[in-house]
């Protein structure tokens, strides 16, 4: 069995609390302009330090900015306000003392293992000799030996990240950055190469490595790698959390304290994502499920309805992943804690997030702090016929604002069609943190369930149902 080893610099023995910043952002705000000229601020006052002898993991969700605050301290994108410094002094150019790996490997199809490789030594001005030297070592150290003059298709996904990471070490960057590097491969390859990564930062004397800084959207991922754990929003990308992890490498994922250190980011995660808003249930009175009114009359209602002009995003989850989420809830005694029902339904958090969040917009579940909760409302839905489930879920979409706006703009003149394109500048202008597509495909998808609207994609136009609502099968 490997012993501990200490969460201090594996190359320096000092604890990263005290070591002067290699990279820092100072109070950095990232806008950008939409194109109707509006600008979204995607970053918001982000103040971090990047420090020798950490490895530190930016967690967030999608469209939190993970991405762009790498883009920034690598040199890549300027910011709007404040400052990128490296060493003290403001970054001027592309940041030569890093290294990236990306998600989708960036590899050049064209070139063998050995040449990818070689790229990351454009900057060292080695002689031939030195090169291959550097090439061989580096391939030996990555598990790459022998796979020298394969090309890119003939490697699986993992073998591929293999040589992103390479051709990063290579170059001997000061820090080592990852963007979502193993998020898409599977998870057994995922898992071999982050404990991989951790051995090769648990002997950086090999490779100059000072220190690591990857994006993440995992959270165990997150608490295996990482010292240091920074936690950010979204809408734009503030840093809410700072986590220590003080656990010693190797990490044993199966241990008391490493339990207890997920549940500590997930809660912060949560409460993120799903914030405890006082808020009352609908009544039922006013959704009752007996259908007096027809699909036409609910869209006359809504178009009426002006109590709120907060415009939410809609996650995009299928009606059948809701409807699933009941049914788990009604077998678990319409009760269950939300990282188990990650377990459960076998999703990483995000996801699990985003159908919860679903089911909450539509008031079939509460989530007081970590706990999914089925509310009356999601018990009658799911014990009422397929006729009636429709009537409640069209009454209860019909209270989201970008349904009452589309369906308001659909009636001012019955039988008219609105162009997709038209919907999907309105949503980007409207949501410009989220992307319009899947704001449609949603749209769609839960009007067509409900039977208020139907999209035609052979001349892209979106029109309203004109007839009775038909019971069918799900």
């Amino acid at each position: 069995m490997s012993n501990p080893v200490s969460t201090a610099s594996p190359a320096t023995g000092r604890s990263a609390l005290h070591a002067a910043p290699l990279i820092e952002l100072q109070h950095v705000s990232k806008a950008y302009t939409t194109g109707g000229g509006e600008p979204v601020t995607i970053l918001d006052d982000i103040s971090l330090a990047v420090r020798e002898g950490e490895m530190l993991a930016l967690l967030g969700q999608s469209g939190s900015g993970k991405s762009t605050i790498l883009r920034l301290i690598a040199g890549l994108t300027d910011p709007t306000n404040g400052a990128v410094l490296s060493h003290g002094k403001a970054l001027e150019g592309i940041n030569r003392k890093l290294s990236i790996v990306f998600q989708s490997f960036a590899l050049y199809p064209w070139l063998t293992v050995q040449q990818n490789v070689q790229v990351g030594l454009t900057q060292r001005r080695l002689s031939v000799q030195q090169e291959q030297e550097e090439i061989d070592k580096v391939l030996t150290l990555i598990g790459l030996s022998g796979f020298e003059n394969a090309f890119p298709k003939e490697l699986s996904g993992g073998m591929r990240q293999r040589v992103g990471l390479a051709r990063a070490i290579v170059a001997k960057p000061e820090v080592l950055c990852m963007d979502e590097a193993f998020s898409a491969l599977d998870v057994l390859t995922a898992e071999n190469l982050r404990a991989e990564v951790v051995d090769l930062w648990n002997n950086a004397s090999e490779t100059g490595i000072k220190s690591i800084f990857f994006v993440t959207h995992n959270i165990v991922e997150a608490a295996y790698m990482a010292s240091r754990i920074v936690i950010i929003s979204s809408h734009p990308g503030r840093i809410k959390n700072v986590i220590q992890n003080p656990l010693p490498y190797p990490r044993d994922v199966k241990s008391k304290e490493f339990a207890a250190l997920v549940n500590q980011i997930h809660d912060a995660i949560t409460a993120l994502a799903l914030p405890d808003e006082p808020g009352a249930e609908v009544a039922l009175a006013e959704t009752g499920v007996d259908g007096e009114k027809t699909p036409e009359q609910e869209v006359q209602t809504a178009a009426q309805d002006a109590s709120s002009n907060r415009v939410e995003p809609i996650p995009n989850v299928p009606v059948g992943r809701i409807v699933g989420l009941l049914e788990i809830l009604q077998n678990n005694q319409e009760t269950i804690n939300i990282y188990e029902l990650s377990t459960r339904i076998g999703t990483d958090f995000g996801e699990t997030i985003a159908i919860v969040k679903a089911a909450e917009m539509l008031d079939l579940v509460d989530t007081p702090k970590h706990e999914v909760n089925m509310t009356t409302l999601g018990w009658y839905f799911l014990a009422a016929p397929m006729a009636a489930r429709k009537t409640l879920f069209r009454k209860q979409i019909l209270r989201l604002r970008l349904f009452q706006m589309l369906t308001t703009r659909l009636n001012e003149n019955p039988g008219a069609k609105v162009k997709e394109d038209d919907i999907l500048e309105e949503l980007a202008s409207l949501l410009p943190y989220d992307q319009p597509e899947s704001l449609f495909a949603t749209l769609i998808s839960w009007g067509r369930y409900a039977e208020i609207i139907d999209y035609d994609q052979r001349t892209g136009t979106v029109h309203l149902e004109a007839h009775e609502p038909q019971v069918s099968s799900t």
